[in-house]
């Protein structure tokens, strides 16, 4: 069951999304300070989760990948690859697990292959809630 390979693999993505934020941040031209004032969220939190010390929530995600300029789906997407397979096992699709309301999200969209949609399955336990909150965002929809 795929819930016992999110629990196995947690630090693992933590890692992975480290590496994506830094990346992303960087590729923008960002600082720590920088992105801490678009997203509203503080320059700590976003050090600790780009060094991989801290499991970010699905809201504060969220506010970073708006601070970004991007969608949430993307902070959990390979870079493109030539190579990439149009076709991804579910165990090769990255999952993770919010820490404070269990909810599961699963990138559905092949790792690595270049694609103009991001699909996304999400799990939300029974009684949980998740809150984005509701901000402009400047992110290319097709």
């Amino acid at each position: 069951m795929y819930f016992d390979i999110m629990e196995n693999g947690s630090s693992q993505m933590d890692a992975r999304l480290a590496e994506r934020l830094r990346g992303l941040r960087r590729e923008r031209g960002l600082t720590l300070d920088g992105l801490a004032e678009r997203a509203g969220v503080s320059r700590s939190m976003i050090s600790l989760i780009e060094r991989g010390e801290s499991s970010p929530t699905a809201s504060v995600l969220h506010r970073i990948a708006t601070g970004l300029g991007a969608t949430l789906a993307s902070l959990f997407a390979e870079e493109e690859r030539p190579e990439a397979s149009p076709v991804a096992r579910r165990a090769d699709q990255p999952a993770w697990r919010d820490p404070g309301t269990g909810y599961l999200r699963r990138n559905l969209s092949p790792p690595g292959f270049p694609s103009p949609i991001e699909l996304v399955e999400v799990v939300l336990p029974p009684g949980a809630r998740v809150a984005y909150d509701a901000v402009p965002r400047v992110v290319g929809i097709d």
